[in-house]
């Protein structure tokens, strides 16, 4: 081979490797810049699909309901007790008291009706919170109690 040809191979490796690093580099660039492209197309069509699809508005100068239309007439504590008490107390069901027994009563009078009405309104032993009555108020809870209590006299 002559010395002319060895060089233009050389010049030919060269610029044959020259032209694989641009064609690499341009490849990878590409493909990350697809990519983010990709990713944002995928990130807005996301938030296109989970954006809401409405809103919330509060207008203060608009009352709908006050507490004292909602509020309904109390009920005597005879009522409550005959809706919601008297399948456990009136046969000591789980150890609750019966109701108009003394001796079942007897260890409970001395905590006066205050305690006996937070026992009842958080619950105790088997009776759940509020004994069963969920929508009575700590005050018809109280009544009820009283009711119970002046059974024993």
């Amino acid at each position: 081979m002559s010395q002319g040809s060895k060089g233009s191979t050389k010049l030919m490796i060269i610029v044959w490797v020259l032209a694989m690093l641009f064609i690499g580099y341009k490849a990878l660039n590409s493909s990350s810049e697809e990519a983010s492209n990709s990713d944002v197309m995928i990130d807005s069509a996301l938030l296109e699909r989970i954006k809401p699809i409405g809103q919330v508005r509060i207008d203060s100068s608009i009352v709908v309901a006050t507490s004292e239309s909602s509020e309904k007439a109390e009920r005597s504590g005879e009522e409550i007790y005959s809706a919601n008490c008297q399948g456990c107390h009136s046969s000591g069901v789980m150890g609750s008291p019966k109701y108009a027994s003394l001796e079942d009563w007897a260890p409970r009078i001395d905590l006066g009706l205050e305690k006996l009405t937070l026992s009842a309104i958080a619950g105790k032993g088997g009776m759940p919170a509020r004994g069963t009555c969920m929508d009575c108020s700590d005050n018809e809870i109280k009544l009820t109690v009283q009711y119970m209590l002046d059974s024993l006299k």
